[in-house]
């Protein structure tokens, strides 16, 4: 399955105020059905150090935060290019790819890496390691059964748009061989260390990093 490089409806610019509110919405409802946030959350408990900070990478309107906030009790901080409308949690406008990050525990981030390039993600990865000691990837995996599953089980229970652009998003995501090798990049001539976790329904991929 050849990737697609197809731009996705929500990386429009002009999608902004109550059009990406409601793609914030259906993308948590997409978490919720794939079960996104605990499994981000049982990687975070496992860390041989205490947790005290999180940093999401493209945290829209920082759902996922809100959510390692009450089970974790972390202090937590958005990053995002085009940050949605919230009131209880910090979001921070920047491009996490060129722009000094805040200091953190862990980073994580969940369904940004297809968005990049090739080199957006090894960039990605570099700059998230000089201020955090950990990142925590969540991604789709590009495969027929993925696309096929989220076709059947997801697209009814979502909006249109957020329908085209799940499909979309799985046709764009990087194979588990493909991210291996732009981790393997990103952390060359470093002490730095990852692990992969793929489910056999190939649903998500997660790439554990430690810096």
């Amino acid at each position: 399955m050849q990737r697609s490089l197809k731009p996705e409806l929500m990386d429009d610019p002009s999608i902004s105020g109550p059009v990406l509110d409601k793609f914030h919405r259906d993308l948590n409802r997409v978490h919720k059905l794939l079960g996104s946030y605990p499994t981000i959350e049982k990687f975070i408990r496992k860390d041989d150090r205490p947790v005290e900070s999180v940093i999401d990478i493209g945290c829209g309107g920082g759902a996922l935060l809100r959510y390692l906030r009450k089970q974790l009790h972390v202090k937590v901080t958005g990053i995002d290019t085009k940050p949605g409308h919230t009131n209880d949690i910090p979001i921070i406008a920047a491009n996490a790819i060129t722009d000094p990050l805040p200091a953190a525990d862990v980073a994580v981030s969940s369904f940004v890496s297809h968005h990049l390039t090739h080199e957006e993600n090894i960039a990605l990865i570099k700059n998230v390691s000089r201020s955090c000691r950990r990142f925590i990837i969540l991604d789709l995996i590009r495969h027929p059964m993925p696309l096929w599953l989220f076709t059947i089980f997801i697209c009814p229970l979502i909006g249109h748009e957020a329908a085209v652009d799940g499909r979309q998003s799985v046709r764009r995501a990087y194979t588990p061989e493909e991210f291996k090798e732009m981790v393997q990049e990103a952390i060359k001539g470093t002490s730095a260390t990852f692990a992969t976790d793929i489910p056999p329904l190939l649903s998500r991929q997660v790439m554990d990093i430690r810096f």
